[in-house]
């Protein structure tokens, strides 16, 4: 069914024929008993003509497939999966190996999307300019312009895509999936997937592969998502085993990222660890056995803010 969508000055409505048949973009949206949350963001998602909305259930125990399959048969192409309960990164990578859009979006099914805007962005960046670009990156301020990734400008970006200091323009460029186009050619033909042993830092790895992988980059000063932290997010659920966690994320971020990059992020995973540890239940007693972890990645922490680089400091002093 074709959607209907209230025309302004920018507007056109474009359909799914005009492109050939193949889509856009791929919005692909995993799903974990969020019954509450998804009629509201499926209604949004309604509004964005030409493009394929992938739905992938991830074993969801509430009423989310009866919310999906209802609203479902209103999107102009919209599909869902139902898969066995396996995690976030598990469902991503389903939903990127039967994407058929041109470039590959990201959405949690308990945050919002503007679906107005996210139609304007796709008519400005994907359609009048016919972007053949393999990275855009949505940042909070400054100006549309693209760069040819090189030796200084990968690494100054692969160190914003880490969360680490670094003196740039890349305002607003954060490690989650969200808020980014995939080219989707870049992501197959290095077959990047999500790290499905990680519970945190899979989205990290993601983005610097596909930055390490790219070769030009589009940063847009617009925004059509909106995180909304909920009890359900990971980075509010401590019951997995942080250091295991920290130690898979680790190994698998040294082969990707240069030596002085990869140092740095162990030292500031040392500290953020630490946070999250304390936060636990007898975390403390983790502490110990998480900086014998991380000291066999050579870390340091120069490169760290010096309130992180205190911290850092005290750890090992005291473990």
């Amino acid at each position: 069914m074709q959607n209907h969508v209230a025309s302004n000055d920018w507007e056109k409505v474009f359909t799914m024929s005009e492109f050939k048949g193949q889509p856009l973009l791929s919005i692909i949206v995993p799903v974990y008993n969020n019954a509450k949350t998804l009629p509201a963001l499926m209604q949004q998602l309604r509004l964005v003509t030409a493009v394929e909305v992938i739905f992938i259930d991830d074993g969801s125990t509430d009423r989310s497939l009866d919310v999906i399959r209802h609203q479902l048969k209103l999107f102009e192409d919209g599909r869902l999966i139902i898969a066995q309960h396996g995690g976030a990164a598990s469902a991503r990578n389903q939903g990127i190996a039967v994407a058929k859009g041109m470039y590959l979006a990201f959405v949690d099914a308990d945050d919002e999307v503007n679906g107005v805007m996210l139609n304007k962005i796709i008519k400005t960046h994907l359609i009048d300019q016919q972007l053949q670009i393999d990275l855009v990156l949505f940042v909070t301020n400054g100006q549309v312009h693209d760069m040819s990734l090189n030796a200084t400008s990968r690494f100054q970006l692969m160190q914003a895509l880490l969360k680490l200091p670094v003196l740039t323009s890349y305002e607003g460029v954060g490690p989650e999936p969200f808020n980014k186009f995939y080219r989707t050619q870049l992501i197959r033909g290095a077959n990047l997937m999500f790290n499905e042993s990680l519970h945190m830092g899979e989205d990290m790895l993601f983005n610097v592969a596909a930055c390490q992988k790219a070769t030009d980059v589009r940063f847009v000063p617009a925004i059509y998502y909106q995180y909304l932290p909920t009890a359900q997010s990971t980075t509010r659920r401590l019951s997995f085993d942080i250091v295991a966690n920290s130690q898979c994320f680790l190994e698998a971020l040294r082969p990707i990222v240069p030596v002085a990059l990869s140092a740095a992020k162990v030292a500031d995973t040392v500290v953020m660890d630490s946070r999250r540890l304390c936060r636990q239940p007898g975390g403390w007693l983790n502490m110990p056995r998480l900086i014998q972890m991380t000291r066999q990645y050579q870390s340091d922490a120069s490169s760290l803010p010096w309130r992180k680089r205190v911290l850092f400091w005290v750890l090992n002093k005291l473990l």
